[in-house]
């Protein structure tokens, strides 16, 4: 039985361990940090149990594959809720407007923002499942050759559906408000690209949210990491935590296992690096090894945003509160400007707020609510120093929020954590501390032109997760798990 050596126990590297224990593999996954589960994470302090990072899920299909590949069905083990309405989006001048799933009730909704604009709201959401079947078509299939992208169909597709537009100004083409602009053009943000340069292809996932549904695990997003643990241990993964890699073992032109930093030896046949790409390159791999033209590719990439992230365990219940949120600054490119151009900290954020005691208490204790807060955030690349900001940021943040949610706020704090780019470089070495994943999607870093899962000079060494293909987000790192299975099966069984 040939074994293979996972670095990092991200959902994504957990994904393709079960996958290759499945295919007959012995697979041992090593993680640095003391618990499972990478961005994927949890805090769990003082009767609060917070995710880290993701708060919900989006294309449960790709969830529900997943496990049926492993023989298991994903709704038997987890018990899931679908989020009804996916957002409340609050704005600048105190107006606000619920996200629905249900199509007639957001009709209804656009309706109220500008009248007239239901018809070209069925007009968008039908633009976007185009772009869906179409960019699934992308996404789910490893790449060889620059010509496996060769499909005149699809890129007669690509020109009729306008993906190669900007995001921002193809919506805007739809909606006359404002409002509406922002409200079905923000979903680039998840994958750390700004509306106003994200293609328009990037539609499909407003689309995937309202007509897929958006879902909510009881227990959090890391209860679907408990899950894949467990699995792990019904399968015979063996996952060791508090495990760091100092470095792949190459010998003989390829991979042979890992050094741990405590200078442990683990042989493998095979090894899955887990971690974030550029950082294995750059620091993972001997430096014998690090090919100066993969290396300066890697540096002269486009790197994603970073974020400010609030947990804030609060006396009271919120019950006119929706299970998560948005609120948009006035100066929406003002604000992303400075995000990602300037990189510096914006004057009136944008946050992601999330209140997942709405559907599930159990997450804070009786009487008490737990607060997610996600600001987008310039990556390390900036000049900010984190020490002397998030301070400041916070008590941006707190203002906002006080005029949202409650005016006594503040008083009715009674425990908190922060999270900022500082933090996601030193827990996940993600390089320039971005938050959602390394490298952004543009068309050049996207499909073929992202890094390949399969080192092209090192045989044995392999990759899964946000940093190659399919992407960032959860749905995208199970599908790469997918492709690097499928690849290693191919080339190994």
């Amino acid at each position: 039985m040939r074994s293979i050596v996972v670095i990092g126990a991200g959902m994504g590297g957990l994904a393709a361990a079960l996958r290759l224990q499945k295919a007959g593999f012995q697979v041992t996954v090593l993680e640095k940090q003391p618990r499972a589960g990478g961005r994927s994470n949890v805090i769990e302090e003082c009767g609060y149990r917070v995710d880290i990072g993701p708060t919900i899920l989006v294309m449960k299909s790709v969830f529900d594959e997943t496990y049926r590949a492993l023989g298991y069905t994903f709704d038997e083990r987890l018990n899931m809720a679908r989020l009804d309405p996916n957002y409340r989006v609050y704005f600048h001048d105190g107006d606000h407007i619920d996200l629905y799933g249900d199509m007639p009730s957001l009709a209804d909704e656009v309706e109220r923002i500008e009248p007239g604009s239901a018809e070209r709201l069925f007009e968008f959401i039908g633009a976007g499942a185009k772009k869906y079947a179409l960019g699934m078509g992308f996404v789910e299939r490893n790449y060889d050759h620059l010509t496996d992208l060769a499909n005149p169909r699809a890129g007669l597709q690509l020109l009729r559906t306008r993906s190669y537009q900007k995001l921002y100004d193809q919506v805007a083409g739809y909606f006359q408000s404002d409002k509406l602009r922002k409200a079905f053009s923000f979903h680039s943000m998840f994958l750390g690209l700004s509306p106003f340069d994200a293609l328009a292809m990037y539609s499909l996932i407003t689309y995937a949210d309202i007509a897929h549904g958006m879902w909510y695990p009881q227990g959090g997003i890391y209860a679907i990491i408990e899950d894949m643990l467990a699995l792990a241990d019904e399968l015979g993964v063996d996952v060791r935590t508090n495990a760091p890699v100092a470095e792949i073992l190459v010998e003989a032109g390829r991979a042979t296992g890992v050094r741990l930093e405590s200078g442990e030896i683990v042989r493998a046949d095979l090894v899955v690096s887990n971690a974030d790409l550029p950082y294995t390159y750059r620091h993972l791999l001997p430096a014998q090894e690090r090919r100066p033209s993969t290396l300066d590719r890697l540096q002269n990439m486009d790197y994603a945003c970073s974020g400010y992230l609030l947990y804030l365990g609060v006396k009271g219940t919120f019950p006119g509160m929706r299970h998560q949120a948005l609120y948009f600054s006035e100066d929406y490119r003002a604000n992303l400007d400075a995000i990602f151009h300037a990189r510096t900290i914006p004057a009136d954020p944008s946050f992601h707020l999330n209140n997942p005691t709405i559907s599930d208490p159990t997450l804070a204790p009786p009487g008490h609510s737990l607060l997610y807060v996600l600001a987008p955030m310039p990556n390390l690349q900036g000049d900010v120093e984190w020490p002397q900001a998030a301070p400041q940021v916070r008590e941006t943040l707190l203002n906002q929020l006080e005029k949202l949610v409650d005016p006594h706020l503040r008083e009715n704090i009674v425990w908190s954590r922060e999270y900022t780019p500082v933090d996601f470089a030193r827990d996940y070495n993600a390089v320039h501390g971005t938050a959602f994943g390394s490298l952004s999607h543009g068309f050049f870093q996207s499909s073929y032109f992202r890094p390949h899962n399969k080192a092209r000079d090192i045989p044995g060494l392999y990759f899964v997760g946000q940093g190659t293909y399919p992407g960032i987000g959860m749905p995208m790192v199970l599908l790469s798990a997918r492709l690097v299975t499928e690849r290693i099966v191919q080339e190994w069984c």
